[in-house]
């Protein structure tokens, strides 16, 4: 596929302007990353991530940057694995008296339906307080994130969105999305997304998404939380999807079909500092289905819980322990065990899987913090696989 480089004259300028400028607020954070691990052979992978914000003294321009650099002390990797941007875009906000907020370049999005990272325009226009239109538009970014931008022809993505606040008791969002390339558009979903208490003591969360393209409902969520006190609260809700999957996906090789899924819940704080939270979960496919149920008991230092799944989606009984204790102010100790006895067919037996995680974690002071990490895991596939995890971070 022909692809172009990704917004290297934004990048020139702005940092220009940096470099000029008096009064530039730069905050963010570095993070230096080793993750040592056996395959087919011996890797040890360096990550570098930069995470920055820089805003004008205008406070009106602003510039964002998520970037990630990989190298590997073992082999030697392309550009492409190498060298990723997730986020890399200019902001400018506060215009027209703090009616238009425009962010251009990559960026990642949720316009009440999940898109993800966009390269391309973002306006958002704020009528009232209570009522703001939302309009976008580009080309969805390459799945690997890398320095470069696909041709609008192959992956252009057009949408926009209405929401108004505090209406009714509620907040409301109306959005389209359509995405397309040079043959046609291949996806079109409309929808509405409500929030309300309109129900008295009941938080009611409603989706409500159509697939025009395909003329069949694309996802229908219907959620009911209440809080009976301060330390009981239960959730029921209903969801049916058609799973997402575009029209140039290796995916489309597949036979996919829409699942209906029913969920219960409840979170009891039956002690000051101990609660319980426990959820059920009914799968239901076109033939089959499934169940899921999880039990677990936790406070301010971690969780331990079980896990047990049958049906459709393969028999599984689990167990966990996931706590975290500090040591002293600056150093927390925190040991992760996750056990489980599964079969993917009823015809097998049934097979087992060990998954542990020891991690030290030092905070020096605001700035910096460093974590050590070792793992390990033993299946039906491998007896003994340990890896080891260490992060530098250092924030401004």
């Amino acid at each position: 596929m022909k692809r172009r480089a990704l917004f290297l004259l934004p990048s020139l300028l702005i940092w220009s302007t940096h470099l000029l400028a008096q009064g530039i607020t730069f905050h963010g954070q570095v993070r230096n990353s080793i993750y040592a691990f056996e395959s087919d052979k011996a890797h040890t992978r360096i990550h570098q991530l930069v995470h920055f914000n820089a805003l004008s003294p205008c406070k009106k321009i602003g510039l964002n940057a998520n970037l990630h650099a990989l190298s590997d002390v073992n082999q030697v990797l392309d550009n492409d694995l190498r060298f990723r941007a997730y986020a890399l875009n200019l902001e400018f906000k506060q215009l027209f008296n703090n009616h238009l907020h425009v962010t251009l370049g990559r960026q990642f999005l949720h316009p009440g339906t999940p898109l993800g990272a966009l390269d391309g325009l973002n306006a958002q226009i704020t009528i009232t307080p209570r009522w703001s239109v939302q309009l976008y538009g580009g080309a969805k970014s390459t799945p690997s994130r890398t320095f470069e931008m696909q041709r609008l022809e192959d992956s252009f993505v057009l949408g926009g969105m209405l929401q108004a606040k505090k209406l009714a008791k509620s907040n409301w969002q109306l959005f389209f999305l359509q995405r397309s390339n040079e043959s046609d558009a291949y996806w079109q979903i409309a929808g509405a997304n409500i929030t309300t208490q309109l129900i008295p003591w009941v938080n009611l969360r409603l989706q409500s998404h159509y697939d025009l393209k395909n003329e069949r409902m694309h996802r229908l969520l219907l959620n009911l939380r209440r809080a009976w006190n301060r330390e009981l609260a239960t959730f029921v809700e209903y969801k049916q999807q058609h799973p997402q999957v575009y029209a140039n996906s290796y995916f489309t090789i597949f036979s996919v079909n829409s699942y209906q899924q029913l969920r219960a819940g409840v979170d009891w704080q039956f002690m000051a500092k101990l609660g319980l939270e426990a959820q059920y979960q009914h799968l239901m496919f076109d033939a089959e289905s499934a169940d899921r149920l999880l039990l677990s008991l936790q406070n301010d230092y971690g969780a331990i819980g079980m896990l047990y799944e049958s049906g459709y989606s393969g028999d599984q009984i689990g167990a966990f322990f996931n706590y975290g204790y500090p040591v002293w102010r600056e150093l927390v100790a925190s040991l992760y065990v996750d056990y489980s006895k599964y079969r993917t067919e009823t015809v097998y037996e049934y097979d087992d899987q060990l998954a542990n995680a020891a991690r030290l974690t030092y905070s020096l002071n605001r700035k910096w913090q460093f974590v050590a990490e070792y793992q390990w895991l033993t299946n039906r596939y491998k007896k003994q696989d340990s890896r080891f995890l260490n992060h530098i971070t250092w924030r401004w």
